[in-house]
């Protein structure tokens, strides 16, 4: 299908780059835990904790979401918050923070940050072309999978396995790095123009009308409290799971499986390399099986997955933990798009709402899992994402059998 005119090339390039950027930092994540105990001797449970404080950010940001796009609109919310998080790494960079509380609270300025440009990239973009929403959101997620690839290989050669010294030395350099990038985005964003897509969204499908003459649509996104709090659940035990497993999956692979570094490494960025890939065939297979067998498919793999990784002993079963992750590929650009197409122009709200969810689910997981590796195996903490992701499964297919959201994607 052809790109429509008014959209061009820059609004998928510059959110890309976003979600790009957005990987590597994330992927970053994974290498921090052996950086926080070797300098700062920070136990794990306040490693988790850190990274709790990052996925708060990225909570209160989607909470606010609709207020702070309605307010600014797509350009300025975008630029505003990429310099906010600019600010926050440069920051980190030049005080070397030195305490749990200054990590924690940076972490916390940065994860806002993230959550409002990363809400911007993923609404905006499917809202200016919805026909071609699932392949905008499958490919602005590669992006962001480019990242987690490149990240730890990166990493792996400037930080892992060095001496604490020069790790110390290295780390503000990079947070800097990440601080020239997002005053770069800022810029672009600000140079280029963007789509009307609020209008666009409202005229892409009528909205039909009732025996009484009232829209249908709009009976449906106040009246229907059942599917906002199942996209609600949806999105806290996916993420949550998700999260917890990319912060926590290279850890797992170092002091439970006794891998070395590279090795450690080179399964993550295999695991993350298959993510991505997965993530282009997102709109051949909306078409092909819809957005409920997409769904389903992925997440019985993913359940499938799981029960692989938790009995199976040795590396094979560390290798399980890695189909999981490439399993779930597509549920978030689905799901996403999914969730889009539903609520039309109170996209920006809803997803908002959703991406909060997410996000706590986020910030739960990754402390829960620091904090049970305490007083627990490694592998039964990561059973609290198994159990997360269960817990998504059953609300899934509750919400597969609300007739009112078949009838609106069909």
């Amino acid at each position: 299908m052809k790109r429509p005119a008014a959209m061009g090339w820059a609004l998928p390039l510059l959110t890309g780059l976003s979600m790009l950027v957005t990987g590597l930092m994330e992927s970053m994540k994974g290498f921090l835990p052996d950086f926080f105990l070797n300098h700062y001797q920070f136990d794990a449970q306040t490693s988790g904790l850190i990274f709790a404080f990052s996925s708060a950010g990225l909570l209160g940001a989607n909470m606010l979401a609709g207020r702070v796009t309605a307010l600014w609109g797509w350009q300025r919310a975008f630029c505003i918050h990429q310099v906010i998080f600019a600010v926050g790494m440069a920051l980190l960079a030049l005080l070397s923070a030195s305490s749990a509380a200054v990590w924690c609270g940076l972490f916390l300025m940065t994860g806002y940050a993230n959550g409002i440009v990363g809400m911007v990239c993923n609404v905006a973009l499917p809202l200016a072309s919805p026909e071609r929403a699932g392949q905008l959101l499958g490919r602005l997620h590669f992006m962001m999978g480019c990242g987690f690839m490149m990240g730890p290989l990166a990493l792996e050669l400037t930080v892992s396995g060095k001496p604490t010294t020069q790790a110390a030395e290295t780390w503000p350099l990079i947070l800097l790095l990440f601080a020239v990038f997002g005053a770069l985005l800022a810029f672009g964003g600000s140079k280029m123009v963007w789509p009307d897509v609020q209008t666009k969204s409202e005229r892409v499908k009528p909205a039909r009308k009732n025996k009484d003459g009232t829209s249908l649509r709009k009976q449906i996104n106040t009246r229907s409290v059942l599917p906002l709090a199942c996209f609600g659940l949806l999105y806290f035990c996916y993420v949550g799971a998700e999260v917890g497993l990319t912060v926590w999956y290279r850890p797992l692979l170092l002091q439970h499986y006794g891998l070395e570094p590279a090795l450690a490494t080179l399964l993550y960025a295999v695991a993350f390399a298959g993510l991505t890939a997965l993530r282009l065939g997102v709109n051949r297979s909306v078409k092909r099986w819809g957005y409920n067998g997409v769904l389903t498919r992925c997440a019985a793999l993913a359940i499938l997955s799981l029960a692989w990784g938790g009995f199976v002993p040795g590396v094979l079963g560390a290798v399980g933990y890695a189909m999981f992750l490439i399993a779930i590929a597509m549920i978030f650009p689905t799901m996403t798009a999914f969730s889009v197409r539903y609520w039309g122009e109170l996209a920006a709200s809803r997803m908002g709402l959703f991406f909060a969810c997410g996000f706590a689910g986020g910030a739960c997981s990754t402390w829960l899992i620091g904090a049970l590796q305490q007083s627990a195996s490694f592998s039964d903490a990561i059973m609290v994402v198994a159990g997360l992701f269960l817990v998504f499964t059953a609300a899934l297919f509750g919400v597969l059998r609300i007739p009112s959201i078949d009838r609106r994607v069909a």
